[in-house]
């Protein structure tokens, strides 16, 4: 997976990580905040490499759901671009800050 799709997914477990599984959400982070791959993280949690990449795939797919349902992302990025052109660099850098915290 490239870097731009795990920023992507990063994000998206930023606004929907609170709605995944505790074992999802975590497993999530380490995969996408974290950078631990899948052997790692399987040795971590005491499942196999397979179930690792299973669950990843499941989270993906839900997290995708999520932003095509409720769009929290894209409205982000949209805002983000329109203030962007709107506001002097100090402003968007406030913005951010707050959506990210």
């Amino acid at each position: 997976m490239d870097i731009e799709n795990t920023l992507r997914y990063s994000r998206l477990l930023d606004f929907y990580g609170n709605l995944l599984t505790e074992k999802q959400k975590k497993v999530a982070t380490m995969f996408f905040n974290d950078n631990i791959s899948l052997s790692e993280i399987a040795g971590l949690d005491g499942l196999t490499r397979q179930a690792v990449y299973d669950l990843i795939r499941r989270v993906k797919d839900i997290l995708n759901q999520y932003e095509s349902k409720l769009g929290l992302y894209g409205k982000y990025i949209e805002s983000k671009k329109f203030l962007s052109k709107q506001l002097n660099a100090n402003c968007l850098s406030h913005f951010t800050k707050i959506w990210e915290n």
